[in-house]
């Protein structure tokens, strides 16, 4: 079980490590930003400045994930359960944190990441239950899943910073 988890999460990082080096550059802000663009929508700050912290923390839980898979199915249980209500809460926060208009877009693209994110965990969840191994598919499947929700996490963000330019 150990070495099919630990092929789980080697898909995992693959997919994760694909994304990141192939995630765009963010848009460089303006030279000599006016009065109006030192000033972005408050809504806008306070969604940027989440999804900082925020994606820390995901990063983090991806790295235990990571690190689980040569351990126990409980200790990789465990942190695919961590990813899951990490998941929650941030589908929590966007429930009560509803997009303006000129961000919608960085908004939908991070409440998708979530929802890609919170099905990875669930398959690692479920994964590290089973009393015998996994197949490779599943495994691959969880990965891929868990890489393309993390890349919608970054392109929000990419998409939050861009929004300065209009959002205000």
């Amino acid at each position: 079980m150990i070495a099919r988890a630990r092929l789980i999460v080697v898909a995992a990082s693959a997919a994760i490590l694909a994304v990141a080096c192939a995630s765009p550059s963010p848009t460089a802000a303006p030279v000599t930003p006016s009065p109006v663009q030192a000033s972005p929508n408050p809504a806008l700050v306070d969604f940027e400045t989440h999804l900082r912290d925020s994606l820390k923390s995901q990063g983090s839980l991806v790295r235990e994930l990571a690190a689980a898979t040569t351990g126990t199915n409980e200790q990789l249980g465990l942190v695919a359960r961590q990813l899951a209500d990490w998941a929650d809460t941030e589908q929590s926060w966007l429930d009560e944190h509803p997009a303006d208009a000129c961000y919608e877009n960085a908004w939908l693209t991070y409440q998708s990441g979530v929802e890609d994110v919170a099905t990875a965990a669930a398959a690692f969840v479920t994964l590290a239950a089973k009393p015998s191994p996994a197949s490779d598919a599943e495994g691959q499947e969880a990965g891929l899943t868990l890489g393309t929700g993390t890349s919608s996490l970054n392109a929000a963000a990419d998409l939050a910073n861009q929004a300065r330019a209009w959002c205000r």
